[in-house]
């Protein structure tokens, strides 16, 4: 019994020598060297002219509220994080953004921006390199403090990436976004308590290889949801899944038709991109003179326009505007009198003008001047810039045919 005693007794003595042991080498380096952890003013480093400039070899991690006075913070290419975005938070009361940096990456996750001014917005982000990336990621909010209108969000320019996803914006402004950028990404973000000003902006000098707006919730009265400024420009974009609930104006400065931007399955008022054609004309006083028999020669005729969603149409011919491939359903519906006694018609639809889009509808007649109808039921790959138009033909002569009335019907 002793003996098992005097045993117990050195293993504990054991432990004890070597837990002190870890807990000496815990006093000796108690945090990584990359790793400040912030929860008041004096854990920065000190401002100099109000500018906070962050050491770019560090990660900060907000604690906490952390009032920071009329200073901005220049995040240099620092890490900027907190634990729980509903709790830690940055306030300030500075002229301009609260956060900036200029040609450096940038990383923020789970901080709150709470700007105390009217002159103040939460960032002001901007890379001239066109090589850095911007990533706010999963609960960076922007909220302003009751009863203070805020300047907004704020700005971000060019990045070759931008990538905004879960987080909370409620203020008086939205995101304001310029300069050539690779891509923009937003999804997943809240966005309330706009009420002068824009959700998401883009304005006159911006210019995007892509964006990607999907699954955001605009959550407002009055203002404007999304606006495109009309000289910004994009190669192809795409809005999915986004809802709204009372702006005025749901996006503007383009809509679901415009060339390279395309929706699907966003809230109510906003329609899926479906390109559609359909131009007629009746009675029809332009005669087709054939060059030759058995040889198509495009319908004469001015044509009117029904409607051209992703089309440009004019007389008897249909310009595809959108920028993916499009597998057209085509449909054409050509009617008039026969010119000649025993005739033999045939209808077609022909791409660029030099591509017969098989196959073509043909009808033969017994006498002079009865009626014809040719239907035509085909459909085509096109892309950007294909055009498509009805031509007709005689098997038998040359004479000059009188298409009275012609329908065409384009859709997806």
């Amino acid at each position: 019994m002793n003996y098992i005693l005097t045993s117990i007794g050195s293993m504990l003595l054991s432990l004890c020598a070597l837990t002190a042991s870890f807990a000496q080498k815990d006093i000796a380096n108690p945090l990584p060297s990359s790793i400040v952890y912030v929860d008041a003013l004096g854990d920065f480093p000190n401002p100099q002219n109000g500018v906070i400039t962050l050491n770019s070899a560090k990660v900060y991690i907000i604690s906490g509220s952390v009032d920071i006075g009329s200073n901005s913070i220049n995040l240099n290419g620092a890490g900027l994080r907190g634990l729980d975005p509903g709790k830690d938070r940055i306030l300030s009361a500075a002229k301009g953004a609260v956060l900036r940096s200029q040609d450096v990456d940038v990383y923020l996750e789970k901080v709150c921006v709470i700007p105390l001014s009217a002159v103040t917005t939460a960032y002001d982000f901007e890379d001239n390199t066109g090589t850095k990336a911007l990533n706010l990621l999963a609960g960076n909010s922007v909220v302003e403090a009751p009863r203070v209108a805020s300047g907004g969000v704020g700005r971000f320019s060019g990045f070759n990436s931008m990538f905004i996803t879960t987080n909370f914006w409620r203020c008086r402004d939205g995101l304001k976004v310029t300069g050539t950028t690779g891509k923009f990404c937003s999804a997943y973000n809240y966005i309330t308590g706009i009420s002068s000003g824009v959700g998401i902006e883009f304005l006159a000098d911006f210019e995007a290889n892509d964006i990607d707006m999907s699954n955001n919730y605009f959550v407002f009265s009055g203002s404007t949801a999304v606006k495109f400024h009309e000289k910004a420009k994009v190669d192809q974009a795409r809005m999915n899944g986004n809802l709204f609930r009372g702006p005025a104006v749901l996006i503007s400065g383009f809509d679901s038709h415009t060339p390279g931007w395309e929706m699907r399955q966003n809230g109510a008022g906003l329609p899926d991109t479906k390109p559609y054609a359909f131009l007629y004309m009746n009675e029809n006083t332009a005669v087709t003179k054939l060059i030759s028999p058995n040889l198509f020669t495009k319908v004469a005729g001015e044509t009117k326009t029904m409607k051209a969603d992703g089309f440009i149409a004019t007389a008897n011919r249909v310009t595809y505007t959108g920028k993916r491939t499009l597998n057209a359903r085509i449909y054409v519906n050509a009617g008039g009198k026969t010119p000649e006694a025993n005739s033999d018609l045939s209808v077609a639809v022909y791409k660029n003008g030099l591509l017969q889009i098989a196959p073509n509808s043909s009808i033969a007649l017994g006498a002079k001047g009865e009626g014809f109808q040719l239907t035509l039921e085909t459909v085509a790959e096109i892309n950007q810039g294909d055009y498509l138009e009805v031509f007709i033909k005689n098997n038998i002569n040359s004479t000059p045919i009188l298409v009275k009335d012609l329908q065409l019907r384009i859709s997806e």
